[in-house]
């Protein structure tokens, strides 16, 4: 992955050491967890608030690299199909207890087979991994059934922390009511509406660390989280800003704060997805005629004014090794200049599929209005009628659990570049809940197995864009626009720069505060 962004200026680069104490505030505007266990989570708004308390095998650092977490070293055998990992020595889950190989091997066959009842969002992308075996207490061995080349990155996701076996089997509630983990912080308390508050767990593994004393996430609207960066009572967003907010952050507190990420696309994707369950969308003209309605140039030139979300791309970030060449993406349906030639095609799709004056509905997440606004105006240049339905970020965890959308506002997983995690959205539904598309193609699963075993980066960006190809084709989603993750970083905070992910740093444990809380 290629680091995003702005460079910070060389003073917030400079080499300072690391102090301990304070605490650190940021604010959350994705609304309430609809589920704190994060095997079974699909938003930001979750991780955000639970990953400091868990520990994962792996971690990706903010320049794309793999380091360990749990573990301390690993080897993978010659023909790819064993990986083999050596944890830390005394980790300690925040009861008391030890966490040994059976919690990694239990945590990990939850996700790949999860046991009647456990919902594991991302099954689908561990189902190479066909055992797993503890030699010891400090060993963990992975035998895969065919080669994966994203097999580090997959377990270097915060969606695939490490939980207690032992608390899985004694308590009912556990993980998706109760926190409890070997992370850094230990849980305090959550206070819905409010706040949710960790402190430093002071038996962490990993000697010195965390730095600061522990963190307060507020519970804010989208509104209120700009305001709060603006006057400074928290020391970073997670939002995007625009640039008119960027100003504002500016004219307030210029020598106070970094601003980083701009100009450049972070991971995430905003795209429509068309419910192919749902009568007339099982029909791909009609699939393809919605797509084909967009106006994407003259669309991001009015997104700019209203959201960071403006930055046009296919399915793999632009500026990534598996992006497509600006020529080679408008030769794609839907990213043509020609808007007038395209739309008509689209009404003639309409017509041939016998839907010329189209009703549907569009479900969307509240903070994202303009996105509805945006939708209803280019479809209705089509000849489709656009009715609108508004949910909180909860509500839309519900709807897209029952099915009951014709067409809903989503997103691509932001948490790694590879392919085989955001293009793993569109495996089969039957075997994958993320795909609200909820369609089980054979054929782009075959295309997502032949990436995934192609280990040399050239050839398998050829068949990552081949399967772009297939999806755009098929018109499962309609692209929106990637997100420019504009922020601005408190000069207090340390250990924070510039990246494309905010999944990256997500356990706070390398951040902390040059005037130890002080401010």
């Amino acid at each position: 992955m290629t680091l995003a962004g702005a460079v910070m200026p060389a003073a917030a680069q400079s080499a300072d050491q690391p102090k301990r104490g304070g605490t650190l505030v940021f604010p959350i505007h994705m609304g309430e967890p609809n589920t704190l266990d994060c095997h079974a989570a699909s938003t930001p708004g979750v991780m955000w608030r639970i990953a400091p308390h868990y520990s994962t095998l792996l971690q990706l650092e903010d320049d794309g690299t793999i380091k360990g977490d749990l573990a301390r070293s690993w080897k993978i055998s010659s023909d790819g199909l064993s990986y083999e990992f050596k944890l830390h020595p005394g980790i300690k889950f925040h009861d008391g207890s030890a966490l040994t190989s059976r919690d990694v091997k239990v945590s990990i066959d939850r996700m790949r087979n999860p046991p009647p009842g456990v919902v594991s969002m991302r099954m689908g992308m561990y189902k190479d991994i066909k055992s797993v075996e503890t030699p010891d207490a400090e060993t963990v061995v992975l035998r895969l059934s065919e080669v994966n080349a994203a097999m580090l990155n997959l377990l270097a996701t915060p969606y695939a922390c490490i939980l207690s076996a032992q608390r899985l089997e004694t308590d009912a509630s556990y993980p998706a009511k109760t926190v409890m983990g070997s992370g850094p912080f230990r849980f305090v308390r959550y206070v819905p509406g409010t706040e949710w508050v960790g402190e430093r767990f002071d038996s962490y593994f990993m000697a010195g660390k965390p730095y600061i004393d522990g963190f307060r996430a507020l519970t804010v609207s989208a509104a209120a989280a700009t305001n709060a960066v603006i006057s400074g009572q928290v020391h970073y967003n997670l939002r995007g800003l625009t640039e008119s907010q960027i100003a504002q952050v500016l004219a307030s507190r210029a020598d106070q704060v970094n601003i980083v990420g701009t100009g450049a696309a972070g991971d995430l994707l905003f795209v429509v997805s068309l419910n192919t369950t749902q009568k007339p969308l099982d029909d791909v003209r009609v699939r393809r005629a919605l797509l084909l309605a967009l106006d994407r140039q003259a669309g991001a030139k009015a997104m700019k004014q209203l959201t960071s979300a403006n930055v046009i791309g296919g399915l793999s970030r632009p500026g990534s090794v598996w992006a497509r060449s600006e020529q080679e993406l408008e030769a794609l349906p839907g990213f043509g200049r020609d808007v007038e030639a395209a739309r008509a095609e689209a009404r003639r799709l309409l017509k041939e599929a016998g839907h010329p004056n189209l009703k549907l509905r569009f479900t969307f997440n509240g903070l994202y209005s303009y996105f509805a606004v945006l939708m209803a105006d280019q479809l209705r240049q089509i000849g489709v009628t656009v009715e609108t339905q508004t949910v909180d970020s909860l509500s839309l965890a519900a709807v897209k659990r029952s099915g009951d959308y014709d067409m809903l506002f989503d997103n691509l997983p932001e948490y790694l570049d590879d392919p085989s995690v955001r293009l793993g959205w569109f495996l089969p539904f039957k075997t994958n809940p993320l795909n609200t598309t909820r369609a089980n193609d054979p054929l782009l699963e075959s295309l997502y197995d032949q990436q995934k075993r192609e280990m040399d980066t050239a050839r398998r960006t050829v068949l990552v864009q081949k399967m772009e190809k297939h999806i755009v084709d098929n018109a499962y989603v309609i692209p929106l626009y990637w997100m420019e993750w504009q922020r601005a970083i408190s000069k207090d905070v340390g250990g924070l720069r510039s990246m494309p992910s905010n999944f990256m740093k997500i356990n706070l444990a390398d951040i902390w505060l040059r005037n130890a809380g002080t401010r």
